[in-house]
């Protein structure tokens, strides 16, 4: 049986469009008419071929739809009263359509469907999670990339944007560790290795970062004959180095990936050792060593210690520098989670609680959280390109050896060119707009925990390290016993009082998500201070249109919830802001007033308090007389 187009070559027709006007039969003619219908999909506009007008309408259309979302994300979080249930609802069918829809058909269905009551995750009263704005030049961005379609798997597909994407490699390289510009010019000639790789977020640049721990520490021993657990496998490599089990270590605060990492890596999520943490939420260093010298008894291969440079929960830092100094004297892989945190390097005030961060072996780094980059987008980053090679893989079809490709060294295959954004973002934010925007949103963060305190209605549960805070609602009658312990004194309360409690915050956070004028979101999470597990409502302020009165907004918000309307917060009750002359004495003077159990949080170190604060506002961007 003969195809379309045998049928129409043997009839002397190069092509569907003389098909139309000859004398085929009736049906043929249908199919290539049909047939180019559906090719005119993909023809580009302006080509010069005739592309249907409802196809430019779409497209104009599909930008229009964008910019209204974006224009009434303002407005509200989440559209009110419709529950997850009525959304599951619309999307019960499973067949696909066997006729193509009309486009203009296709957007109104989709406007219905599930673009009008999508979160508005650019709304500035949208804080519970670390999805936010995009500078306003991405969508746009974000049509041109679409439309080169680059596969960064090898050059033959992406040639520009490999280069495109080493380099921006390099700088993100150099804002952790700072080489020296001889390091860079080596290292962005040498195709052989890599300083870092793109991913599509941090929880397969965690797998990257430990997958390359595994394969330095069970790696290659010539003399002995083995070739590594790259080629021979976990069990095998055990075997030969006379290991029981491998694992890695860090804080019970490390994000979930890990676990997927030791699952998918052979250690089973039993090979994550979990230490615990302080008050303020960082690991228990003294439990860190105590777990190396007890695989160290039991001959137990230790792949990688892991820290946090920004806790998902709760922003915290892990003291890095202690935790790399015992990497170093272990001779173990030193990892840092820093997918949150990682951008507090731009800020002068802020870089002092990542100290240690250079020493380390592979580092994580999300660009869809504080580069404001779109979803999908991750980076690993390593101290020493030459590992690298401890994971690269070639083919004989693509990413050969000696070639650019930098699908030789990425888990995954087929990549998109989302390095184009960081480097947009790199080059129109620039360090100082990132300074100026993680300075922001500290500031901003802080200024909710006053108000908060200011209340008299909420407990903060940690004066916020970065830009994350936890705090809880607590009823009237309970806020005797809770608001008016200090420090580490315990609270009295029974069983059933803290059941009240976390029931009241659950609950608050449901009404608040469902009426869909504000947001934060909420976790359950071990609290050091009173000695157990909580509920609390957590607060991200990593949006950049956030700003004060929108967290005023939430707070009235909360307590317009919980029937308190009336209870007061104002400015005055906030720390004012102090004029620039007037910084040294004001810090200084509050250290000393600052209680005991607030100055650990900065190690009892006034230099370390004061080289975390941020620097004042200017009068214009924030007015507290409302």
């Amino acid at each position: 049986m003969f195809s379309v187009g045998q049928m129409v070559r043997a009839e002397g027709y190069p092509d569907a469009e003389a098909a139309e006007t000859s004398s085929l039969p009736a049906n043929l003619a249908a199919q290539l008419s049909y047939e180019d219908s559906v090719v005119s999909l993909f023809r580009p506009l302006g080509s010069g071929s005739s592309t249907p007008h409802f196809v430019a309408t779409a497209r104009n259309d599909l930008r229009d739809a964008a910019d209204r979302f974006l224009a009434q994300s303002s407005n509200c979080v989440h559209t009110p009263s419709v529950s997850e249930e009525d959304i599951r609802k619309r999307f019960l069918t499973s067949e696909i359509p066997h006729d193509p829809l009309p486009l203009n058909t296709y957007l109104e269905n989709i406007m219905r469907d599930f673009v009008q009551d999508s979160t508005r995750v650019a709304c500035g009263r949208q804080i519970g999670h670390m999805t936010g704005s995009l500078p306003q030049y991405t969508p746009p961005l974000a049509e041109l990339v679409t439309a080169m379609n680059q596969n960064v798997v090898k050059t033959e597909t992406s040639k520009t944007v490999t280069m495109l994407e080493r380099q921006v490699t390099a700088c993100i390289h150099r804002l952790i560790y700072r080489f020296d510009t001889q390091f860079y010019d080596e290292a962005l000639a040498d195709t052989e290795k890599t300083m870092g790789m793109f991913t599509s977020g941090g929880t397969v640049a965690n797998i990257t970062g430990l997958w390359v721990a595994r394969n330095t520490a069970l790696g290659p021993d010539a003399q002995g004959g083995f070739a590594g657990v790259e080629q021979s496998g976990l069990l095998r490599a055990g075997v030969h180095y006379g290991y029981t089990a491998a694992v890695v270590i860090g804080s019970a605060l490390l994000h979930y990936s890990l676990k997927k990492a030791t699952d998918v890596l052979g250690l089973g999520v039993e090979g994550l050792l979990s230490c615990g943490y302080d008050e303020n939420y960082r690991v228990r260093v003294d439990e860190v060593e105590a777990a190396l010298r007890d695989c160290q008894a039991k001959k137990i291969c230790v792949v990688a210690i892991v820290g946090i440079a920004g806790a998902t929960e709760t922003g915290s830092v892990d003291d890095l520098e202690a935790l790399a100094a015992l990497a170093r004297r272990y001779k173990t892989h030193f990892h840092v989670d820093a997918a949150w945190g990682g951008p507090c390097l731009f800020s002068r005030s802020l870089s002092s609680m990542m100290k240690g961060i250079q020493h380390a072996d592979s580092v994580t780094i999300d660009g869809h959280k504080q580069l404001f980059m779109p979803m999908g987008c991750g980076m690993l980053l390593l101290r020493n390109p030459e590992t690298s090679n401890t994971i690269s893989k070639t083919a004989s079809y693509i990413i050969r050896q000696g070639s650019s490709d930098l699908g030789r060294f990425t888990l995954e295959g087929s990549r998109p060119g989302t390095a184009i954004y960081m480097h947009a973002n790199l080059c129109c934010i620039g360090a100082s707009g990132y300074e100026a925007l993680m300075d922001r949103s500290v500031r901003v963060c802080r200024y909710m925990a006053s108000v908060l305190r200011s209340t008299g209605c909420f407990e903060v549960l940690f004066e916020p390290m970065m830009n994350i805070l936890l705090y809880r609602f607590v009823p009237k009658r309970l806020r005797t016993h809770v608001l008016s312990v200090h420090g580490n004194e315990p609270v009295d309360l029974s069983e059933a009082d803290w059941e009240e409690l976390d029931q009241a915050n659950a609950s608050l956070q449901e009404r608040q998500k469902a009426e869909g004028r504000t947001f934060v979101s909420r976790t359950s999470v071990a609290d050091a201070r009173h000695k157990r597990r909580l509920v609390a409502l957590r607060v991200v302020i990593g949006n950049p249109v956030t700003e004060e009165a929108d967290i005023d907004a939430v707070i009235a918000d909360q307590l317009k919830l919980v029937g308190e309307e009336n209870s007061t917060f104002s400015a005055a009750q906030v720390p004012p802001r102090i004029a620039e002359g007037d910084q040294d004495a004001y810090w200084k003077d509050y250290w000393a007033r600052m209680p005991e159990a607030a100055r650990l949080f900065f190690l009892d170190n006034a230099e370390r308090f004061c080289g975390s604060l941020v620097a004042p506002v200017a009068p214009a961007q924030i007015d507290r007389s409302r």
